[in-house]
C-alpha cells in the first residue's frame, strides 16, 4: 500500500555525523513503510542505500560563509516544493515550512541562553549580532510556531519544555521520542567486554585495578570537562582513572587544567577513537557533565554496554536514567555535590551481573523501535 509522499529536508548529507546517519535511516524507514521519499539536501551526496521509492535532489550550495548556506538551502527548498509539493514535509534541519519536524539539535535559542552563562560579555553580545545565529533563530521561530506544523518531535522532555518556554508552540503538537541505540547490534561487543577490558588496559598501560571513568564528546567546554575536573580533584585520594576520548582543538588547555588540579597521573587524554566499544568495555562508568545536550547519544550507548552513567540534568539523556543504571548531577556549579555522586559511584565497579542488568534497561530504546515510532506517527 502506497503511503503519503514525504519530502525530507537535511542540508549537507555528505557529512558523516550522527544527524546525517539518522536522516538516512529515517528515509529508509519511510520507504520501507511504502512512502515515496524525496530527500532535499546540498553538495555531492552518495546515498548509503537505494530504493525504488527514494529520490535524491541535491542543490549546488557550497559557500564559505555558513549563514549563506543556511539561507540558500531554505530558498532552494521552498522553490522546489512550490513546483513539487508533497503532503508531508519532514524537517531535520533549520527550515521554516515543515509539516513535521524533528528538533534533534534542540532549540538554538536555549543553547545560546545556556552558553551565555559561561561566556564573556563580548561573546554574549556577539550572539545577538552574529548573522548565522540570527538566521537560525529566525528560521527556528517560524518553524516551531508555524500553524501548518502537525507534529514537532523532540528527543527529550527537557527540549520540549524549552520550546514551550521560548516559543508559541501548541503543546499538543509535541511528541517526545528519546534517542535510540543499536541495542541488538551491540550484543557481540557487550558479550566480550571482560576479555576486551583485560586486553585494552594492557595496551594502553591503564591500571586494571583502578575504577575507570570515561568522558566522551567533542567540544570539551560544552561537554563539561571543565566542571568534571574540579569535582574529581576532591577525590584525588581515591583509586580511579579518567579516560578522555574525543577530538579537542584546545587539548593543551585541558591538559594544563588537569595538571593544575593535581590530576595528571589520573587523567588520560586518548584523542578521537573510532572503536568506542573498546572504551565502553574498559569503563566502569560514563560521565556526561554536559552544559547543554538535547540528548547525548553516548548516554544510551553506554547503558547498552552495561555502564553506569552519571549525567548532568542539562543533558536530555538523563531522563532515561534510573537509580539502578545511573545518577543525575543536579547542579554542575557545585563541585562538592558532583564529587559526592562520583564517590558513591566508586562503590559499584562494573561486574558481569550488574552490567547485564544495566544493558537490559536500555533495550526499550532500541534504535529501530524509536525510529519506527516517528515514521508511523508521521505517515499513519
Amino acid at each position: 500500500m502506497i503511503k503519503p509522499a514525504v519530502t525530507l529536508l537535511k542540508a549537507e548529507l555528505f557529512k558523516q555525523g550522527g544527524l546525517e546517519k539518522y536522516s538516512w535511516a529515517l528515509a529508509r524507514d519511510f520507504c520501507a513503510l511504502g512512502s515515496p521519499v524525496t530527500v532535499l539536501t546540498s553538495g555531492r551526496v552518495e546515498p548509503p542505500f537505494s530504493h525504488p521509492l527514494l529520490n535524491i535532489v541535491s542543490f549546488p550550495i557550497d559557500h564559505s560563509l555558513s549563514v549563506l548556506n543556511v539561507i540558500h538551502f531554505e530558498k532552494a527548498s521552498r522553490q522546489y516544493l512550490a513546483k513539487h509539493p508533497t503532503p508531508i514535509v519532514f524537517g531535520l534541519d533549520r527550515n521554516s515550512f515543515q509539516t513535521h519536524l524533528r528538533a534533534g539539535n534542540g532549540a538554538h535559542a536555549a543553547y545560546l541562553k545556556r552558553r551565555a552563562r559561561e561566556e564573556s560579555l563580548v561573546k554574549k553580545i556577539s550572539f545577538a549580532v552574529n548573522p548565522l545565529h540570527r538566521a537560525i533563530l529566525s528560521l527556528e521561530k517560524k518553524g516551531f510556531e508555524r500553524s501548518e506544523l502537525k507534529i514537532l518531535f523532540t528527543n527529550s522532555e527537557m527540549v520540549k519544555n524549552e520550546i514551550l518556554q521560548l516559543y508559541k508552540t501548541n503543546p499538543s503538537k509535541i511528541r517526545v521520542v528519546h534517542n535510540g541505540v543499536e541495542w541488538h547490534a551491540m550484543q557481540e561487543a557487550f558479550d566480550r567486554w571482560e576479555t576486551e577490558k583485560e586486553k585494552a588496559t594492557k595496551e594502553l598501560s591503564l591500571d586494571p585495578r583502578a575504577f575507570q571513568f570515561l568522558f566522551a564528546g567533542h567540544n570539551f567546554i560544552r561537554k563539561g570537562l571543565g566542571k568534571l575536573l574540579p569535582a574529581l580533584a576532591l577525590l584525588k585520594q581515591e583509586h580511579f582513572q579518567l579516560n578522555v576520548v574525543a577530538h579537542e582543538k584546545n587539548i593543551e588547555y585541558f591538559k594544563d587544567l588537569a595538571h593544575q588540579f593535581g590530576l595528571s597521573s589520573k587523567v588520560f587524554f586518548l584523542g578521537p577513537q573510532k572503536a568506542m566499544s573498546r572504551f565502553y568495555s574498559i569503563a566502569d562508568c560514563l560521565i556526561v557533565p554536559s552544559l547543554y545536550d538535547p540528548f547525548a547519544n553516548v548516554t544510551v550507548e553506554a547503558l547498552a554496554m552495561g555502564l553506569f552513567v552519571v549525567s548532568s540534568k542539562t543533558n536530555g539523556g538523563h531522563e532515561v536514567l534510573t537509580s539502578e543504571n545511573g545518577a543525575v548531577i543536579e547542579c554542575l556549579e557545585n563541585p562538592r555535590a558532583f564529587s559526592q555522586i562520583l564517590k558513591n559511584t566508586l562503590q559499584f565497579p562494573k561486574t558481569a551481573g550488574r552490567a547485564q542488568r544495566i544493558r537490559e534497561s536500555a533495550k526499550q530504546f532500541d534504535f529501530s523501535r524509536q525510529l519506527r515510532r516517528i515514521t508511523e506517527l508521521t505517515v499513519g
